[in-house]
């Protein structure tokens, strides 16, 4: 059977991007948990790195660890984000240089597409930080052009140079945009279907399909969800009240701090 190195990324004292009162540490261990859950159900075998909250090293360190595992494949599970300003939005891969069978990144991109904006597939180099985009033949389904270069991600390189194992970042959405964050936490188990399906199909086990021929565990069409926002207030109890007399009808409601303006509290 096929044996997958699944990474929660971040953990521990490192929370990762954090956006809207969201952790991303906190969504890379419920995605990475489910994707084991799936993944097992299925029939490959897994190793799970991260199972709770805790440090078990930096990137590099992570890339070693899933070296000694020698595992067939393993993807590390992330949120991006551009730094706060929330204007980049959707899926994005990033693979080892040196990598050529394209299989994973062929159907994952498939899926995930289905669900969000889908950015590219891409690799960076380590020294120069040049980023190259990666393209797939759709006949032969493999990168049309790799690169003898360092990674400069620390999980591919070490990973890649101390065993040859190709460890592919599945960056799902940007948390610092709004609409990808709410997007996301309306269809998580979905994303968590699009890296098993690609798995699946990467690595040739079956995988549960709806009668039109796309996966039946995740949607067919994107998919964009929008907030509405009830109101501001400057008391915090009675935003809890209103989310209290909300929540009596709807699902998810969020209190969320919007801005304090220093200038105008009084001293």
């Amino acid at each position: 059977m096929p044996y997958i190195v699944v990474d929660a990324g971040h953990g521990g004292w490192d929370n990762g991007a954090q956006f809207f009162g969201v952790r991303e540490k906190d969504i890379n261990l419920r995605v990475a948990t489910k994707v084991t859950n799936r993944l097992r159900q299925i029939g490959f075998t897994v190793t799970q790195l991260r199972t709770d909250d805790t440090d078990i090293g930096n990137a590099s360190a992570r890339g070693r660890q899933i070296a000694q595992l020698s595992p067939d494949f393993a993807v590390s599970i992330h949120c991006n984000s551009s730094g706060g300003a929330g204007l980049l939005s959707g899926a994005e891969l990033i693979v080892p240089l040196r990598k050529s069978v394209a299989r994973f990144e062929y159907y994952t991109r498939s899926s995930l597409s289905r669900l969000n904006n889908f950015r590219m597939i891409y690799s960076r180099a380590s020294g120069t930080g040049l980023i190259y985009e990666r393209f797939i033949n759709p006949d032969t389904i493999r990168f049309t052009t790799t690169y003898d270069i360092n990674d400069y991600y620390g999980i591919i390189r070490e990973a890649w140079n101390n065993g040859g194992v190709a460890v592919d970042l599945v960056e799902m959405f940007y948390l610092d945009n709004e609409a990808d964050l709410y997007t996301f936490l309306n269809q998580e188990d979905q994303y968590v279907e699009a890296i098993v399906y690609g798995l699946s199909r990467a690595f040739n086990m079956n995988y549960d399909r709806g009668i039109d021929g796309h996966p039946s565990h995740f949607a067919t069409t994107p998919k964009t969800y929008y907030r509405v926002v009830c109101g501001t207030y400057s008391n915090f109890e009675e935003a809890k009240a209103v989310q209290q007399r909300l929540s009596n009808e709807y699902a998810e409601v969020w209190v969320q701090p919007v801005e304090t303006n220093s200038d105008k509290v009084s001293t």
